[in-house]
C-alpha cells in the first residue's frame, strides 16, 4: 500500500508539474454542463449569445424588479471566478434585481455555452466585448457598474485599467493581486504539493498581474470588500490592491468565507448602498 500511495502521489505531482509549467491555465476550471436553469426556479431571464473573437460567448441578463412605469437604476455586469459556469454562479448575484439593478452574467470562452479555449488573455478579451454588449442596449442612458469576485475581480482590474473610463463604478470582492503568490499560497496548503511551491510559481507568467495595473484604474469610485476568515484569497492580497489604487477608493471587510460572501445578508446591503450613493 505505500508503495501504491508513493507512485500515486508521484503520479499526482508529475502530472501537475507538466500542467502548469509556462501557463496559467491552472487557474481556470471550467465546466460545459449547466448545473441549474433560471427556468426551473421560475426566474425571468434573457438567453445571450453575442460575438467573442474565438467565437460566440454566453450569458443571462437578469432585469431588474420594476413596477410598469419604473425603469431599472443602473446594470451590473458580473464578472465570476474561475470554477463551474454561470449556472452556479448566478445566485450570487441575482438578487441585486431586487433593488431595481439589472444583472448580466456571462461565461468566459471554454465556460458553459461560451465557445473557444479559456486562457488569461482570452478572458481578458471577453470582458471587453461583454462590456461593449451591455453597452450597446443601454438606451436609457443608465450607469454601468462592474462587481467582481475572485479571478473575475482580478481580471476586471487588468481590463479595466487597459480601457479606462469606460465603467461608472467598481466592486472587487476578493481579488488576488499576484498570479505566482497565489499560486505559491494555494501549493503550500497541501503537504503533496508544498515542496513544488516556489519552483513552480517561477514558471507562472505574471504579466497581468492585478497589483501591477490597479493604479491605473478609473478615476471612478472603487470598493474593494475582503474577509479575514476567507481560507483561498488571504486578505493581504485585497489589502495591497487598495494601497496602490487611485482614489475614489474604499475597502470593507465583511465576514464570511470565500464563496458565501455574497450570501451574506450584510454584504448585500453593503454593496446596494454604495451602488446606490454611486447613482448621484
Amino acid at each position: 500500500m505505500r508503495r501504491v500511495r508513493l507512485l500515486l502521489q508521484t503520479f499526482f505531482i508529475a502530472n501537475l508539474l507538466l500542467w502548469l509549467t509556462g501557463c496559467t491555465h491552472f487557474f481556470f476550471q471550467p465546466l460545459k454542463q449547466h448545473l441549474a436553469s433560471p427556468e426551473q426556479y421560475n426566474i425571468q431571464c434573457e438567453d445571450i449569445y453575442f460575438e467573442g473573437n474565438d467565437g460566440k460567448l454566453h450569458g443571462w441578463w437578469f432585469p431588474a424588479r420594476v413596477s410598469t412605469h419604473q425603469k431599472s437604476k443602473a446594470t451590473i455586469l458580473f464578472l465570476h471566478g474561475n470554477g463551474e459556469n454561470i449556472s452556479t454562479h448566478s445566485g450570487l448575484i441575482y438578487w441585486l434585481t431586487q433593488y431595481q439593478y439589472d444583472v448580466f452574467i456571462f461565461d468566459y470562452r471554454g465556460y458553459g455555452k461560451s465557445e473557444g479555449s479559456v486562457n488569461v488573455t482570452g478572458a481578458l478579451a471577453d470582458i471587453t466585448h461583454a462590456r461593449k454588449y451591455v453597452k450597446s442596449r443601454n438606451k436609457t442612458g443608465n450607469k454601468l457598474f462592474v462587481i467582481g469576485h475572485s479571478l473575475g475581480a482580478s481580471l476586471g482590474i487588468v481590463n479595466l485599467a487597459m480601457h479606462n473610463n469606460l465603467v461608472d463604478g467598481i466592486i472587487l470582492v476578493s481579488p488576488f493581486s499576484d498570479y505566482k503568490k497565489i499560486t505559491r499560497e494555494m501549493m503550500a496548503k497541501s503537504w503533496v504539493t508544498w515542496a513544488f511551491q516556489w519552483p513552480i510559481s517561477l514558471t507562472i507568467n505574471g504579466e497581468y498581474n492585478p497589483i501591477n495595473f490597479v493604479e491605473k484604474l478609473p478615476t471612478v469610485p472603487k470598493l474593494f470588500i475582503y474577509s479575514e476568515t476567507d481560507s483561498v484569497i488571504n486578505p493581504q492580497h485585497v489589502k495591497s490592491l487598495y494601497a496602490k489604487a487611485s482614489q475614489p477608493k474604499f475597502i470593507e471587510q465583511v465576514d464570511g468565507k470565500h464563496n458565501s460572501l455574497f450570501s451574506k445578508k450584510a454584504t448585500q446591503q453593503l454593496i446596494v448602498r454604495y451602488l446606490n450613493q454611486w447613482l448621484h
